[in-house]
């Protein structure tokens, strides 16, 4: 795994080049700086998990924070209030833009960077992990000229990347593309896309009434937050444009809920959402050393209501190619519904959760761990990845 060496004689600029070449070298996607009784401890995000990388004695650490400070052009003397910046960097023709965050704690500031990597997000939607037939009703999905298109999941579940995937597949020089985000993490040349501040009065809700009188084909607005947001971008899909966007949300059938208790109408929700995505993100093995082995007794058992049959699993070993973790990237896990004319027909008497997942699943919606246990059959992911996202 990623070990920085703590050399006295490195100065702080080159310890922080160093942390953050290293960093992409991983493929982390965030460093976390944390003063201590003991010293800096510098810690990597890599695939979802925290590992240590160094720790540099107490007279370091305010020279790598200040060092860090500067290149996001926050004020180096103010340490009682958190700051926001961000600043961009070069490793081996790789462009990453930096959002750095500091946080007053008890011994110190601590700061965290998110790394976005760009070449990381150049991403199709095939490379996703969809099974064939999900592609397939994804893709269909998105061919409609109109429609309210939503992913769902948790903080960290990869919606933005799905998003920005999808955005990719529809970029044609015929389609007039308009994104809303907060913030815009991955440029797309030929689609305009805008940032919102909050701050100066551009809100989700104005800069999606704005747009509209830009003359979109496709608009993706990064997150239903509220009910305002949430009824003029359904109002976008009923006059001829297709719309993307993210909800937090368990499972799909709970987006529908979710829009319910927005205080959205029904016959509103059942005239423009079109599908619903949820997601999560799996760890997957390293192709080069995993191992295959007999399920136990407990995990055929654990399984055995699922009807896809298992025979072995696949465990992390370690090696070079993965830097000894096991595991090389991540892979999402997914749940499609779409929307029948029976599930229509419910959504209009206002019905509880259970009604709704009952009744899409007769639709022929799968469960998130049935996606993930076909993917566990696959050897892509290992059980103790499976148990995570199930």
């Amino acid at each position: 795994m990623l070990r920085i060496s703590s050399d006295h004689n490195t100065s702080a600029v080159a310890m922080v080049e160093t942390v953050l070449n290293q960093a992409v070298l991983h493929n982390a996607s965030d460093i976390h700086f944390e003063p201590s009784m003991a010293g800096l401890l510098i810690r990597v995000r890599v695939d979802g998990l925290l590992y240590d990388a160094a720790l540099l004695d107490t007279a370091r650490t305010p020279p790598v924070l200040a060092r860090l400070k500067v290149l996001a052009n926050i004020n180096v003397a103010e340490k009682r209030i958190p700051q926001d910046g961000k600043f961009g960097f070069t490793y081996k023709a790789r462009a990453v833009d930096v959002r750095v965050s500091t946080f007053p704690s008890c011994h110190g500031e601590k700061i965290v960077l998110r790394l976005l990597d760009q070449e990381r997000l150049r991403i199709s939607l095939q490379e996703l992990g969809f099974v064939d037939d999900m592609l397939t009703a994804c893709r269909s999905l998105l061919s409609l000229p109109h429609g309210f298109f939503l992913v769902a999941g948790p903080t960290g579940s990869g919606k933005t990347t799905t998003l920005y995937a999808a955005l990719s597949a529809l970029n044609e020089r015929s389609r007039h593309i308009i994104t809303l985000e907060d913030p815009v993490e991955y440029h797309i040349a030929g689609i305009t896309q805008a940032q919102i501040h909050p701050e100066a009065g551009f809100t989700f809700e104005k800069g999606i009434r704005a747009l509209l009188r830009q003359d979109p084909d496709i608009v993706m607005v990064g997150e239903m937050r509220d009910k305002q947001t949430a009824h003029i971008a359904i109002e976008a899909a009923l006059t001829g444009h297709l719309v993307l966007s993210t909800i937090h949300a368990g499972d799909a059938p709970s987006v529908v809920m979710r829009l319910l208790d927005m205080g959205i109408e029904p016959f509103l929700i059942n005239a423009a959402v079109s599908g619903v995505l949820a997601q999560r993100l799996a760890r997957r093995l390293c192709d080069a050393c995993k191992v295959a082995r007999p399920l136990t007794s407990q995990e055929a058992d654990y399984i055995k209501n699922i009807t896809i049959p298992v025979d072995q699993v696949y465990e992390a070993a370690g090696c070079s190619h993965c830097h000894g973790l096991g595991y090389k990237g991540r892979v999402g896990i997914f749940q499609l519904l779409t929307m029948s004319d029976a599930l229509r027909a419910l959504i209009v008497h206002n019905p509880g959760i259970d009604m709704i997942r009952t009744q899409a699943q007769k639709d022929g919606m799968a469960n998130l761990i049935t996606d993930a246990v076909y993917k566990l059959k696959a050897g892509v992911i290992s059980f103790a990845e499976m148990l995570k996202v199930a």
